[in-house]
């Protein structure tokens, strides 16, 4: 069932997801801007892209659910 508690965490599904998403968000930003890194214009473009697109997909699927 979607709406159990996590028995290990006590967390919901959905928060605990959120948790890690947080935390990954974190990871990416941690390792773009490491020890004042200044990452190339065409490679900044791309991550950017990455993140776009998994917009788009959240949005389909979101949509797809209504």
């Amino acid at each position: 069932m979607q709406d159990e508690k996590n028995p290990e965490t006590g967390a919901a599904p959905v928060g605990e997801e959120l948790r890690q998403l947080a935390q990954s968000f974190a990871a990416l930003g941690r390792t773009a801007f490491q020890g004042g890194r200044v990452l190339s214009v065409e490679l900044l473009r791309s991550v950017r892209g990455v993140v776009d697109r998994a917009r788009e997909e959240i949005e389909r699927m979101a949509g797809e659910k209504k």
